[in-house]
């Protein structure tokens, strides 16, 4: 039974990361509607993002405390840096180009993973997240490199990237095996919104007016893509950073067709091709970590797998059919490598660490 809790966890915490993908492709057509500069922009958003997640937590009467809050002091930092720097580069350069730089985020995740978080980072994912950026980059630069005025906005987007990759790996090191992502969401989001607002007053760039059809897009744009943070917190609980971020680098490929239906944006033979490669490298990457065999592509699963074979050894025999022989298999095999592993083990690690994961 706690080895399916831990499956429907994994399987949840996938769901999680491709709604919270495709929520995510929705932030730049929704930006290039609203015409506000993009520090007062940033400053709305983070706002009413905290309004919608405090009323979430009043609903479910989830009450903060303190060290929520300072454990997300770090991830709020970032993540405010993200926003305002992302938006400014979607003011100036293409949807499809400043998200393409973003989905670059795999790479630089997969270089600090296993350092980290004691991930085991696979060839095949190296290679299928390869292949996916590839493909990503064949969206944002099939019909050519942008150069002149689009160049600063791709050194914003840039800057995005390596602020938004501070930002996940802090929060998957700060959610960990905990069930507190709605109150982790709003206490960042809430230092991400005190940490702007000065920023926003003092930029230089005026607050308002704001007309009513740019209020519109600022609601669903803190509703849609404000609930992909939401998303993807919940399942950092499940889902190692190596696998989450290449599934939402599939981001550019919702967002350069949302910005052809929407905006416009066109897309030529090449971007369509790259876009196919890249959904299928990144489904290959989802399906290694859902599949049979795969314990050790989810959060946590090598340890807390450990704990499970670990305890399951030192166990009386079993009544099961053919479950005496695997228990007295594992202790055999674990006893020659170490005698004394299996008492410290089950001393030392409770079993409901597994049971709370699910």
């Amino acid at each position: 039974m706690k080895r399916e809790r831990g499956r429907e966890g994994g399987t949840a915490g996938l769901a999680a990361v491709i709604v919270g993908t495709v929520a995510w492709g929705s932030t730049g057509i929704f930006v290039k509607e609203i015409h506000l500069a993009a520090l007062p922009l940033t400053f709305y958003r983070l706002w009413l993002g905290v309004v919608l997640l405090g009323v979430l937590l009043l609903v479910r009467r989830r009450p903060l405390s303190l060290a929520v809050i300072l454990r997300s002091v770090p991830a709020g930092l970032f993540l405010a840096a993200d926003i305002a720097l992302f938006f400014s580069a979607l003011k100036l350069t293409s949807v499809a180009v400043a998200t393409v730089i973003g989905a670059l985020q795999p790479a630089l995740v997969l270089m600090v993973a296993g350092r980290l978080f004691g991930e085991r980072v696979g060839r095949r994912v190296v290679i299928w997240t390869l292949v996916s950026i590839g493909g990503i980059a064949a969206v944002a630069v099939g019909p050519g490199v942008p150069r002149g005025e689009h160049l600063t906005g791709d050194a914003l987007a840039v800057a995005s990237l390596l602020a938004f990759t501070g930002y996940w790996l802090v929060s998957k090191r700060a959610i960990g095996g905990s069930a507190d992502s709605d109150r982790y969401t709003f206490s960042v989001m809430l230092v991400a919104a005190v940490a702007m607002t000065p920023v926003a007053l003092l930029g230089g760039e005026p607050l308002g007016p704001v007309r009513p059809a740019d209020w519109f897009w600022i609601v669903l744009l803190a509703l849609v893509p404000g609930t992909g943070h939401l998303l993807f917190n919940f399942a950092h609980r499940f889902v190692d950073v190596s696998v989450s971020s290449v599934v939402s680098a599939g981001n550019p490929i919702i967002a350069s067709l949302l910005a052809l239906l929407v905006l416009g944006e066109p897309l030529d033979a090449v971007q369509v091709a790259g876009g196919i490669v890249a959904v299928l490298a990144i489904a290959a990457v989802a399906y290694q970590a859902a599949g049979p065999g795969a314990a050790g592509a989810l959060p946590g699963r090598q340890g807390e797998q450990a704990v499970i074979e670990s305890d399951f050894v030192a166990r009386e025999p079993c009544p099961e059919p053919g479950m005496e022989q695997l228990r007295l298999r594992l202790a055999s095999r674990a006893g020659a490598g170490n005698k004394n592993l299996l008492p410290k083990v089950r001393q030392s690690i409770s079993i409901k660490s597994w049971q709370g994961s699910g």
